[in-house]
């Protein structure tokens, strides 16, 4: 099967061009600059015609969903040689060169072997968290490791199932993981040593990131998991919510609900005291009310619905919220298919439109830029853009940029980028980057 980034298979559909403020320029961490998925500059030309969008370069990559990361016009790429090795790439964003790279020693395989994470690249430095429970400083002008931490055997980490997914936050001079053992939860380290500031009490079992959120008028990381360790879980497992203090690790509160049996997605910031929360595995999604009173904090579940997303956080656009609702359940089965899709939903519970299985988009991301989604069909990384809106799926413009043609599923979960106009997107076997804006 050929891949050539000049040949094409697009679709355009009501395309126009938009052009309003510029993009950032940097996408440095998990879900962009402001750890949302979303970005109010736009600047963006969706007129791609016949040919689709131009594909400035592309490099082979190792299997795996680790995603990229960009600044000061540098790509970062978490990448695997399974079985052996993991390694940091970095690229030249508009060429495409690789600048640099650093590897480390990591034997064994995981289910679904490759990379896991999203780097997170400081202005100095940038901090890794690998699958196999390795967190590492590299220090951005020397090239070299200034630190590496096994969370396995410091904290005593035990590794998830899949491996651990939880992409490094940094608040401040702290970074922020997951080791998941059974003394240890969440711990914070100096970002500059590498030495243990606070942890927390065991949290159990998790996929997922934890989310620095301003609720009730107070920074606070969030984290949710699981309270059963081990494989063996069942959909009626109580899944944790918990809020700890950034400064030093305090519990402020935590909430039990029965929603999913394995968190992957992170929670979503509504407003101040509303947060929503979804999952895969017939978890579904809840809005979560939260009130703090004299006698502690109350909480109140506004809806419950039984759709979740699995893998990716949804996107807040306004008073909807947008989320791939495609889980092993209905994933698996195609019959079941027309139960998934992209849906709308708004802030009461209600689902305003879903496409069902026309498109289906897997399990893939989406990045909303000003008022389109950017959505990489998880399937066969097939790129579309779709207008935000309560009306209905619109769909503005398509591209086959892989040429995979086929039904099967190629596994393209990893999140995307977008700094400076570049979109990097990524398979199993190559990292690419389409340009979204019109060379000057």
């Amino acid at each position: 099967m050929g891949r050539h980034p000049l040949t094409l298979c697009a679709l355009s559909l009501l395309a126009t061009p938009v052009f309003a403020q510029e993009t950032p320029k940097d996408w440095p961490e998990f879900l962009g600059p402001n750890r949302t998925g979303r970005v109010e500059a736009s600047g963006l030309n969706f007129d791609w015609g016949e040919e689709g969008p131009e594909v400035a370069w592309m490099a082979s990559v190792g299997e795996g969903f680790g995603g990229p990361a960009v600044r000061d016009g540098e790509v970062y790429l978490l990448d695997r040689e399974v079985g052996s090795l993991d390694l940091l790439r970095v690229f030249d964003l508009e060429s495409g060169d690789e600048l640099w790279s650093v590897e480390w020693e990591a034997e064994g395989r995981l289910i679904f072997p490759g990379s896991r994470t999203v780097p997170n690249v400081q202005k100095d430095r940038v901090y890794l968290s690998s699958g196999f429970g390795h967190v590492l400083c590299i220090d951005r002008k020397t090239h070299e490791i200034e630190w590496e931490v096994d969370m396995r055997e410091v904290f005593g980490g035990e590794q998830p199932m899949f491996g651990w997914a939880n992409s490094p936050l940094i608040i401040d001079d702290l970074l922020i993981v997951s080791p998941l053992g059974q003394e240890v939860g969440l711990v914070a380290l100096d970002r500059f040593t590498g030495e243990d500031a606070w942890f927390t009490e065991s949290l159990g079992y998790s996929h997922s990131t934890p989310r620095l959120l301003n609720l009730l008028g107070e920074d606070q990381i969030l984290f949710l998991s699981n309270t059963t360790r081990g494989s063996r879980r069942s959909a009626a497992t109580p899944m944790m919510i918990s809020s700890f203090a950034p400064e030093d690790g305090e519990l402020i509160w935590s909430h039990e609900t029965k929603l999913t049996r394995l968190p992957i997605p992170g929670p979503i910031r509504i407003d101040d005291n509303h947060i929503f929360v979804t999952g895969g595995y017939r978890g579904g999604s809840t809005l979560l009310q939260i009130e703090k009173k004299t006698s502690g904090y109350e909480f109140e579940e506004l809806f419950h619905i039984d759709r979740g997303s699995q893998v990716h956080t949804p996107l807040l656009h306004g008073d909807l919220l947008y989320l791939i609702v495609n889980e092993n359940w209905n994933h698996d089965s195609r019959a079941r298919r027309k139960e998934g899709g992209l849906m709308c939903l708004d802030l009461e519970g209600t689902e305003l439109w879903r496409t069902a299985d026309a498109p289906y988009f897997g399990r893939g991301n989406s990045i909303l830029a000003g008022d389109h989604l950017i959505i990489q069909d998880g399937l066969n990384g097939v790129l579309r853009v779709v207008e935000a809106s309560a009306k209905g799926y619109q769909q503005i413009a398509e591209a086959n940029l892989f040429e995979i043609d086929d039904r099967s599923d190629h596994r393209m979960w990893a999140p995307m980028a977008l700094a400076s106009g570049m979109l990097v997107l990524r398979s199993q076997e190559d990292l690419m980057c389409v340009r979204l804006v019109d060379e000057l």
